[in-house]
């Protein structure tokens, strides 16, 4: 029986990486926080393991006790979840006494999860992103605008928080705050034109599987965006990378394309890139155990949940993709359940997918 570890440090993107490897393994275990304590209740969870400790600030005796954990049961891989997982297994993967997922080395992690010091990177490769400016504070941004009017509209967002957290679209200069809730502060121009998702999955610097789609209200559907694949690729080669990393984009209506921003780690929707037969858990522990081959996804376009329903009583508009992630919402109706209340309560939908 192989048994997985999945590290959660919260909900959303840990249930997507429970999904994708209940795919793969007979059990998967998660070692969680208290805000993760949700995902015990998922059919797919074979048993939760409540951890005390600060997965972004690791004691010895952490290491410790995920140590004692896998050899107690008897864990096949050990799975992060978030950048903070993703980073203690590149620090620390080798005191865990078990396989883990590929994962890059914790400098590289550093410098992409962090959105100043990526922007920064992409101007020295050549990539093209949007210029950029960063502040301590807001009266810093205001003194410096006085100086160096700055162009709008323009986005502020913080440097290293995750899922949009902070980041506010500034029109005019009566829009500006008065202060934020963290520091430093992002400045970026705004990008014009539509948001596009790219990841790879990466060993020693090379491009093994990939997934790219466009949002939109109405759906999520896969594009094959070749000049974002080179530009991603010299990045990917220049920290001879290993495991997942991806890459918002926005491309102007005229082609023109600018990264935004870098996630060196899973994300929130890769359990519709299962759905489209490329799964990056099952892909990532094979080239783990010298396995792995090139994978190719069928065309998948999925309209969001919330028009889903809407043609539960004319299914034979549904296409097969659409059928399948239907059929993986269904399939844990405890945690369904759940993300429907939140979504009546006006909160985020956790199962099936935020595709809005």
């Amino acid at each position: 029986m192989k048994r997985a570890l999945v590290l959660a440090n919260g909900l959303r993107i840990q249930y997507r990486v429970l999904r994708c490897a209940s795919d793969c393994f007979d059990e998967v275990y998660v070692l969680g926080v208290e805000d993760a304590g949700l995902l015990r209740h998922s059919r797919f969870c074979a048993r939760f393991l409540p951890y005390s400790g600060d997965f972004s600030n690791v004691q010895p005796s952490d290491l410790a006790e995920i140590r004692r954990l896998c050899a107690v049961h008897d864990i096949d891989m050990v799975l992060p979840s978030c950048s903070r997982t993703t980073r203690l297994l590149a620090a620390y993967g080798d005191q865990i006494g078990a396989p883990f997922y590929p994962v890059p080395d914790p400098e590289t992690v550093d410098v992409l999860d962090d959105k100043w010091r990526f922007a920064g990177l992409c101007v020295d490769l050549g990539l093209p992103v949007p210029a950029t400016r960063r502040f301590e504070t807001m009266a810093d941004l205001r003194r410096d605008r006085e100086r160096e009017p700055l162009a709008f509209p323009l986005i502020l967002k913080p440097a290293a928080m995750s899922g949009g957290y902070g980041v506010r679209r500034i029109d005019t200069a009566d829009e500006l705050p008065e202060h934020l809730n963290y520091a430093p502060i992002i400045c970026q121009s705004y990008v014009p034109g539509e948001e596009l998702s790219a990841f790879y999955l990466c060993e020693s610097g090379r491009i093994r599987a990939s997934f790219s789609y466009r949002r939109t209200l109405t759906k999520l559907e896969e594009i094959r965006v070749p000049v974002i694949d080179g530009h991603a690729r010299r990045l990917i080669e220049h920290f001879r990378y290993d495991g997942v990393i991806g890459f918002d984009i926005r491309r102007q209506p005229d082609g023109r394309i600018g990264f935004i921003e870098c996630n060196p780690r899973f994300w929130y929707h890769m359990d519709v890139a299962m759905l489209a037969g490329l799964n990056f858990v099952t892909l990532g522990c094979r080239l783990r155990e010298g396995e792995g081959e090139l994978a190719e996804t069928d065309t998948l376009k999925i309209r969001s949940p919330r028009r889903l329903c809407g043609n539960l009583l004319t299914p034979w508009r549904l296409n097969r993709a659409e059928r399948a992630y239907l059929r993986y919402i269904i399939r844990d109706p405890a945690i369904s359940a759940w993300a429907a209340f939140q979504s009546a309560m006006g909160r985020y939908r956790l199962a099936g997918g935020q595709l809005l």
